[in-house]
Formats: structure tokens, sequence, C-alpha cells
């Protein structure tokens, strides 16, 4: 009887689970046509708006009214957004007609400041999305996205910040930062904040400055994405970068991104302290050398060839695989390398060798992956 129980009772669960995935797919089907009735509404409603502006009028106070009331609701915003997507904003039609959207954007960015975390996240990745300030300034909402960074939600203070890297104004950006770094130290991570960075849209010189500005105000993960920021995006500052890295009191943290810097941009006055750098066998040093003989494959000449093998006999791995991954990029065969190494060189050789067989095994997996290419290509 009791194992009777037990099966009717796993039946019954059965049963439940399959038909709460049956009403929630219909709800998403639901969902869906209510977007697409809503989005088709919008662009009726946007259409004969945009006539008015092409024959030299502007667009009615009470459509703005209807857009303050119904983007009021997310569901309505989703729809909103699917019509700005389908908008050309090379049309002056277009832009004219999102300029005058900017005070309801503006009544927006105080409704959902208000509202719970995912939905002021929603509006801030809305404004990200569609780069509003290509067609509106947009100040009073630059300084209101500032008060989202107070919210809760990490998601919705991230969203915040690269909606205000759209709008390309650095000083704003910088505060934005700054504000974020105190409401989550140690929390936001390096490789976010550069990305995020590298999506502002303004002039990236003048958002550098500023950063490099207020650079000893943020903290030290900080400063390593602004660093990292600053060597995905210009090459023309390899003489601060000397200077950061020629700094004994900034942490080695910071000198590493320099040294990747001076790498990524090959910079004469930095050869002799990297090639410095790659020769040093001191053990607790072990990470300059590694990161300086990665960044020698940028420079050429026989001083660098001479320190990068003499950077192969370190008893470190890492700077023996820098050191050969940056003499195959001197153009120097691995078969040469060896000839010109002791006998007695046991770290080198065996490092040299690995490196032969990782490039052999990639040859045959490349070799591997184009022969069904090949097939396909002959077949058709």
């Amino acid at each position: 009887m009791g194992a009777e129980v037990l099966l009717y009772g796993y039946g019954l669960v059965c049963i439940s689970m399959l038909v709460f995935n049956l009403l929630y797919m219909a709800h998403l089907h639901t969902d869906d046509r209510r977007r697409v009735h809503r989005t088709d509404w919008f662009r009726r409603q946007a259409t004969s708006q945009l006539e008015t502006i092409r024959s030299g009028g502007q667009a009615s106070p009470r459509h703005w009214q209807m857009l303050r009331r119904r983007l009021a609701r997310v569901s309505h915003l989703l729809a909103f957004d699917r019509l700005l997507d389908e908008l050309d904003g090379r049309d002056p039609a277009v832009r004219l007609y999102i300029q005058q959207f900017e005070p309801v954007c503006l009544d927006l960015a105080r409704v959902y400041l208000r509202r719970e975390n995912t939905q002021a996240a929603y509006f801030c990745h809305f404004l990200y999305r569609h780069q509003l300030q290509r067609f509106m300034p947009a100040e009073q909402i630059q300084q209101l996205l500032l008060s989202y960074l107070q919210k809760d939600s990490l998601y919705c203070r991230v969203n915040a910040l690269k909606a205000l890297c759209t709008f390309g104004n650095p000083s704003v950006v910088t505060d934005a930062l700054l504000r974020l770094q105190n409401r989550d130290e140690g929390q936001i991570r390096e490789k976010l904040v550069t990305e995020t960075l590298r999506s502002y849209t303004g002039d990236s010189d003048a958002l550098i400055a500023q950063l490099l500005q207020s650079f000893d105000r943020f903290s030290l993960h900080v400063q390593r994405a602004i660093l990292d920021y600053i060597r995905f995006t210009s090459g023309n500052y390899c003489n601060q970068m000397l200077a950061l890295l020629q700094d004994d009191s900034r942490n080695k943290e910071l000198h590493f991104p320099a040294i990747r810097y001076l790498g990524r941009y090959p910079y004469e006055p930095a050869r002799a302290l990297l090639l410095r750098l790659a020769r040093d066998d001191d053990p607790v040093r072990w990470e300059y050398a590694a990161v300086s003989a990665a960044a020698l494959a940028g420079y050429t000449g026989q001083d660098v060839q001479e320190a990068l093998v003499q950077a192969l006999q370190s008893p470190n791995w890492y700077v023996r695989y820098n050191a050969s991954a940056s003499l195959e990029r001197q153009g120097l065969s691995y078969e040469s390398l060896l000839g010109r190494l002791r006998a007695d060189d046991r770290y080198a050789r065996e490092m040299l060798t690995y490196r032969l067989e990782q490039r052999r095994l990639e040859q045959q997996a490349q070799t591997a992956n184009a022969q069904p290419a090949r097939r396909e290509a002959a077949t058709v």
C-alpha cells in the first residue's frame, strides 16, 4: 500500500510539472503576441508623428503625454524598444523625433529610479542600447543616472555606468566610476570595468586624461582596469606608462599593466628597462621577468634575442614559456635556437621541446578541422 501511495504521488508531481510547463509556454506565447501588437500600435503612432515632422511640423503634445503614461510600464517600454530598433537614425525626421522625446525620457528616468531593481536596470539598458545621446544632450538624465548607482542591484549599477558611457561626458563617467568603486569595493570585476569603459562613445583621449587626473583616488583593482582600458584604446601614453613603471613607490600590480602596454606599443626609451627586467633572475621577481619577456616580442635587435635566450635558462616555467613565444615571434626557429643552447641547459631545451610539440599538435588539429570543410566543399 505504501509503495502505491508513493507511485501515485510521483505521478501527481509529474502531471503537475507537465501542466505547469504547458501553462508557462502558453503564457510566453501570449506575452510575445501582446508585445508584437504593442509594437505595431507604437509604430502606427510614431509613423503619423514622423509624417507631421517631415511636413515641417512638430509631434503632438498629446503624443508625448501618451508616451509618458504608457512607457512607465516595462511591458510597453519593451515594445517601444523594438520600435526604436526599426527606425533609421540617419533619417532627419527620426533624429528630430528623438530630440523631442528627451523630456519624456527625463520623466521616465525619474519614474524608473523609484522602481524595483530589475525594472531600473532595464531602463538603463534601454538607454545604453539605443545611445540616445546621438540625438539629444540629456544632461539632466546623466545626473539622474548617477542616482541609479545607489541602487542595491550590482546589475543595475553596472547598466547605469554603461548608459553614462554612451553619453560621452568624461567628468560624469569618472564621477560614476568613483561612486561605483565606493559602493562596490572589491566586488566589481576589473574586466567588467574595462569592457564598460570601452563602450564609451565620446573622445577617448579626454576620458583617459580625466581618469589619469583622478588616478590616485581609485582603488588598486580599478586602477588596473583603467590601465587595461588605456592599453586597448590608445598608443599615445607610452611616456606615462614608462614613468609609472619606473616609479618604485607604485604597487607591482600597476607595473605589470604598464609593461604589457609597452609591449603592445613598442617604445624605444623603454627597451633598456624591459631588457633588464627580462634578465632578472631573482626568484622573488619572476613575474617581472615573465611579463617583460612577453612584452619584448614587439622589439627587434640582437640585444632582445640575447635577453630572451637568457630568459630561456630561467628555472621559472612562465618566464621560459614567454621567452620562447617571443623568440618565435622574432622569426627564429626552434631548431636554430636548440643549436645555440648549451648542452647542459636542461630548462631551455625542455621548454623548446615542449613548444615544438605544442605547435605540432596545433597543426594536426588545424589539419583535422580543415579536412571536413574540404570534403563538404568537394561535395557541393
